[in-house]
């Protein structure tokens, strides 16, 4: 019975392998057979690009240039220096923003919570383009739990080197350091508004200070380093892990921007999780570009109410320029610019939890 389930097992595998093996060779055949097409269709006039981020914690600020045709060689845009743009503040006129420089356009306004702010952007020889977003409440932060953890795991960085000296290479592979494993568990807990529908983005920043020797020289160096990775474990994230040798193939489900709806909480006070990973590092003695362990750290967590138009830019961007997709049509990226293109996009931090860490 054993030797039958393990024929059956083996069986059943080779048969996956063969599959895989198959549609893997049916890609590269795909992707090998290349032939130049001759672009037929009309290219169209350059379009106006507004990217503006407002929040209350700072003056209105947007970026103004012109969209470039997809088979352009260049990847740079065309900044756009002679614009006329308006903020109006719920339908009444505020000001003319002031060109500053590399398509940069600068108010003095900052908006408020409850407010509409819009944009109108005036180009010479080109249709005016107009967008609108409204300045969200700041999440209502209840707490924050946290739980330190050593994961009992360790590994070694290695360096190699080698000497000839006039003979045979010699190669030396030492050890110049020591890591253990250390993560921190967030529980950042808030009160979803069940009135409407609300759209959150998770922003999470290790500040490390780090004091080093230059052991050739002997001067000490003060260096500052932010860190933006952190594990966005919760399930809103909708963020995973695909073991599917086929995900090649696949859209990546990865939430690059760390944002998220109220979908599964609607109205509901909810407990959110993620995780950041503060190994330590030691190294031995003598090593040139050591030690690599901070000796401050801060963790700085911001929890952002964000409009609707901003979460479904976010969302859509990564998935229109991840190209992993061979036989999926293109995905557009979200704009609420009429007339153009790109993102009137606004954000309100609630207030800014600092973690030190010992």
């Amino acid at each position: 019975m054993w030797f039958e389930e393990f024929n059956t097992l083996k069986i059943n595998n080779m048969k996956s392998i063969k599959k895989y093996a198959t549609i893997l060779l049916g890609i590269f055949l795909f992707v090998s057979c290349e032939k130049d097409i001759v672009f037929k269709g009309d290219i169209t006039d350059p379009l106006v690009v507004v990217n503006s981020y407002i929040t209350p914690d700072s003056i209105i600020s947007a970026h103004v240039s012109e969209s470039r045709f997809f088979l352009n060689d260049t990847t740079s845009f065309k900044e756009i220096s002679n614009a006329e743009v308006s903020v109006l503040v719920n339908g009444t006129f505020k000001e003319n923003m002031t060109y500053s420089e590399n398509g940069i356009y600068l108010g003095t306004y900052k908006p408020v919570i409850g407010e509409t702010i819009k944009l109108v952007v005036k180009v010479p020889s080109k249709k005016d383009v107009s967008c609108e977003a409204i300045i969200n409440p700041k999440p209502d932060i209840l707490s924050l739990d946290t739980t330190d953890i050593w994961t009992g795991e360790s590994y070694q960085i290695n360096y190699g080197s080698y000497s000839i000296d006039g003979g045979p290479a010699v190669i030396t592979n030492d050890t110049v350091a020591i890591v253990k494993g250390h993560q921190i568990n967030y529980t950042l807990k808030f009160k979803d508004n069940g009135s409407e529908k609300n759209y959150y983005r998770l922003v999470v920043i290790t500040k490390e200070t780090y004091v080093t020797i230059n052991k050739m020289t002997n001067d000490t160096i003060t260096e500052l380093r932010d860190n933006y990775y952190y594990n966005f474990t919760d399930v809103v994230s909708g963020n995973n892990t695909n073991n599917d040798p086929l995900s090649i193939v696949g859209n990546s489900t990865n939430n690059l921007y760390n944002v998220f709806s109220d979908e599964l909480f609607n109205g509901k006070t909810y407990s959110l999780s993620f995780v950041t990973n503060e190994d330590v590092y030691t190294y031995k003695p003598g090593y040139l570009y050591g030690p690599e362990t901070p000796v401050k750290q801060t963790v700085n967590i911001f929890l952002q109410s964000i409009s609707k138009d901003y979460y479904l830019y976010l969302k859509s961007r990564p998935v229109a320029t991840a190209g992993t997709d061979f036989f999926s049509e293109a995905v557009q990226i979200h704009t609420n610019i009429a007339g153009g293109i790109g993102i009137l996009g606004s954000y309100t931090s609630g207030n800014v939890i600092k973690i030190e860490l010992k």
